[in-house]
């Protein structure tokens, strides 16, 4: 288990009394090197909470032994906490209003001192336009750590996209003792061993549909600029723009034909001055980055044999591509493994992939 210092310690045992005191953590820890000085802040959080209630509080944060119990919890949950005290906080999070006191994390919190980018959409995303999502996704993930939600649909998309590089920043909304949605623990898991999982919210906290706009800013504060790839009327991807905006974030979106839904809020933002995105080129150039002088990939002659046959097809199932290479579809998983890993390939699941 990491060894927090006094103050990142203080701060973990201040955020373990939760919803309660909420409302005044900012007000004690807001401009201070130590959460801990309670007593300056006693007649507040009195009016605020009561006196019996701050008794309690001041008891228990004094506590050695309430102390050992917050870092005993965190160790069985298997979870490293980044304070605002901790030298790992992203300095773009401390600018905003109501930073988070605490980032619980699973995996490299490294990544979150690298240069970042977020990939938002809708769980009702067109399937070309998933595959596209991802595509890109795997392109950015090259020069930034992608920063996504958890949602169905266009954030899966983006975080499968980033995974093979482990250049992934996958946001929950709720603590990490919940997966949500559910059908998503196997990508939760990938993205803590390869990447990094992190919340806000503490461990034993569940998916409450408030959390989810609260945990979108910090998508658009951990980022240079958002990628929008679907949007309908009133979507969490356009909260998360519109926190981009509000931080001086760079906004790019997809344009969409007329009427269709899922692509209304992308043409609104566009109206509003977000840039218009159709490649890599376009969101790159922004940043003043050249694709096409990328590092270039070294395969194998039968990796690129493999990924040659994928390329006519786009999008395959292993039986088809082990038929046209005249072989049998288990002398290619090592190929495919190795090309999903350089961000090649993507896995669709039901041995099925697509060339990047």
């Amino acid at each position: 288990m990491k060894n927090y210092s006094e103050a990142e310690l203080d701060a973990m045992v201040l955020d373990s009394f939760g919803e309660l005191t909420y409302k005044i953590r900012f007000e004690i820890t807001d401009g201070f090197s130590s959460p801990r000085p309670l007593k300056k802040y006693e007649d507040f959080l009195i009016k605020t909470l009561g006196a019996s209630v701050y008794n309690k509080i001041r008891g228990l944060f004094y506590s050695e032994e309430y102390r050992k119990g917050v870092l005993a919890d965190m160790e069985r949950a298997k979870v490293v906490c980044v304070t605002y005290f901790s030298e790992e906080y992203p300095d773009k999070l401390k600018n905003i209003p109501a930073p988070p006191l605490i980032l619980y994390c699973r995996g490299n919190t490294s990544l979150l001192s690298r240069r970042a980018f977020g990939i938002v959409g809708s769980r009702r995303t067109l399937p070309n336009i998933l595959k596209e999502c991802k595509k890109l996704s795997g392109q950015i993930a090259g020069e930034f750590a992608v920063v996504t939600g958890t949602a169905d649909g266009a954030d899966t998309a983006a975080a499968e996209g980033a995974l093979a590089s482990g250049n992934l920043i996958f946001v929950a909304a709720q603590g990490l003792a919940h997966v949500y949605p559910a059908g998503s623990a196997k990508l939760y898991r990938e993205a803590a061993e390869k990447g990094l999982l992190m919340s806000e919210q503490r461990p034993e906290v569940g998916a409450k549909a408030y959390l989810f706009p609260v945990r979108n800013r910090l998508i658009a504060a951990l980022s240079e600029g958002v990628l929008v790839v679907s949007a309908g009327e009133k979507s969490g991807a356009s909260i998360t723009a519109e926190y981009a905006f509000e931080y001086g974030k760079d906004v790019f979106c997809f344009p969409y034909s007329l009427g269709v839904p899922s692509g209304k809020g992308c043409n609104r933002l566009l109206k509003k001055g977000a840039y218009l995105a159709e490649n890599i080129l376009d969101i790159f150039s922004a940043f003043g980055l050249d694709f096409t002088a990328q590092k270039k990939i070294e395969l194998t002659p039968r990796e690129a044999e493999v990924l040659a046959a994928l390329k006519e097809y786009g999008e395959a199932h292993i039986s088809q591509i082990s038929a046209k290479l005249g072989c049998q579809s288990f002398e290619l998983l090592a190929e495919l493994s190795s090309l999903e890993v350089k961000g090649l390939v993507a896995r669709l699941g039901g041995n099925r992939f697509s060339a990047l």
